[in-house]
């Protein structure tokens, strides 16, 4: 029998080895337990997901599905690999290049776009100018966190929970947070990257730059905001405060706060150097963090991008392509290449998306980036709510025992 060809696959033997069944009874869950499988090509023999395979295992011969009691950790939406980013099975990366925004949330959230961006925004509530002048002198993800709420009260389409429904409240929910990032009065119909450039007085290049951003930016798989939004979500709440609620978490202590705020200042000093490199040569001297190029993802203690945050390395390419003469991106360039040639690293998605945000205007915690990312969260809120909500689970007391319920003997 033909090998496999590559160690993310099994062979049909050893499939059935790791789950103690017959080759016959391998077949049959391929239908009924969702095993997926690929030809090997000059061959008649298949092989088979090693995920799949793993997935059954762990759940044990009885095939348990998805409970309520837990977040589901199995999804359609996104799948991690060294080099690319899969949104249903398509490139993150190629879907950058040319399609829109608008149809890339729709994929992840298996609609027809013009479903649900073919409608006219909601109408702006009443309270909301007070609202929002009240709150001006706030950052950014305070002040969207606290006016979720009033546009979901404001929108009575808002409470239809099907996932056709929760779809169409997604993309008034990207309408109004790209409103809200660039501190306009109303969201508006159109593309939204260009909604955002036209508020910013940006040229054509800047508003395919922030297309990409918000296209690579839209989910990455378990990330702690996707958790938290699929917490909230199971309990039956709106897709309004799901995103309110991954939106609270981005800014937590054990988040990527302080990692923005680092890179923000490298940033400012690569740009103000006399020579751009200084700032990366001086942290490596003095064996400072090297915040923006070592990847802040891992699973079970390893890294997933061992070659590089392909991310990264898109919003670079389309950053040459697009702004290669700007002086700013050609001092950050020759930084970077420092990093890469004394430490062998490359930068990750947050120095990019930064990079980006600096060339716009914007503040280092503006929520461009959130704009992007709320797609895939609503992409979890409606997969989460398909499974149910979480249970009262007994948990396991370790504090003292009241005096009632201690032996005597």
């Amino acid at each position: 029998m033909r090998p496999r060809l590559d160690d993310r696959y099994l062979t049909a033997a050893e499939a059935a080895a790791e789950l103690g069944v017959s080759m016959q009874t391998l077949y049959v869950y391929v239908g009924r337990k969702g095993i997926r499988s690929q030809p090997i090509p000059g061959s008649r023999f298949r092989q088979y997901w090693k995920a799949d395979i793993e997935r059954i295992k762990e759940r044990g011969p009885r095939g348990r599905a998805n409970s309520p009691e837990d977040v589901a950790h199995e999804s359609q939406l996104t799948f991690l690999t060294e080099r690319d980013i899969l949104y249903r099975g398509r490139s993150a990366i190629d879907l950058s290049i040319r399609a829109s925004f608008e149809s890339v949330a729709a994929l992840l959230w298996d609609v027809a776009e013009e479903d649900v961006f073919g409608t006219p925004p909601p109408a702006t509530p009443e309270l909301f100018s007070r609202l929002s002048a009240l709150l001006a002198h706030q950052r950014d993800v305070d002040r969207i966190t606290a006016i979720l709420p009033l546009l979901e009260e404001a929108n009575p389409r808002a409470y239809d929970l099907s996932p056709a429904g929760m779809a169409r409240s997604g993309a008034d929910i990207l309408r109004w947070m790209a409103a809200l990032t660039v501190k306009a009065e109303a969201p508006a119909e159109g593309p939204i990257h260009q909604f955002v450039a036209d508020q910013l007085a940006r040229p054509p290049e800047d508003a395919d730059l922030i297309r990409r951003m918000l296209i690579l930016s839209a989910d990455h798989g378990f990330e702690s905001g996707a958790y938290v939004v699929r917490a909230v979500a199971s309990s039956g709440v709106s897709p309004w405060r799901a995103v309110a609620a991954g939106l609270s978490v981005s800014v937590g202590r054990r988040n990527h706060l302080g990692a923005v705020d680092a890179i923000s200042r490298l940033l400012r000093e690569i740009d103000e150097a006399v020579e751009p490199e200084a700032p990366i040569i001086q942290r490596i001297r003095d064996g400072e963090a090297l915040y923006g190029f070592e990847s802040p993802t891992y699973v079970e203690g390893d890294p997933i991008y061992k070659h590089g945050d392909p991310r990264a390395k898109a919003l670079f390419r389309a950053f040459e392509e697009r702004i290669g003469d700007d002086k700013a991106f050609r001092r950050l360039s020759k930084a970077l290449s420092v990093a890469q040639e004394i430490r062998g690293i490359g930068p990750n998605n947050a120095i990019a998306c930064l990079f980006l945000g600096q060339r716009l205007g914007l503040g280092p915690r503006s929520t461009l980036f959130h704009l992007g990312r709320a797609a895939g969260w609503v992409g979890h809120a409606i997969e989460q709510h398909a499974v149910g909500e979480i249970r009262h689970l007994r948990g396991v007391y370790t504090g003292p025992l009241p005096d009632s319920l201690k032996d005597d003997g």
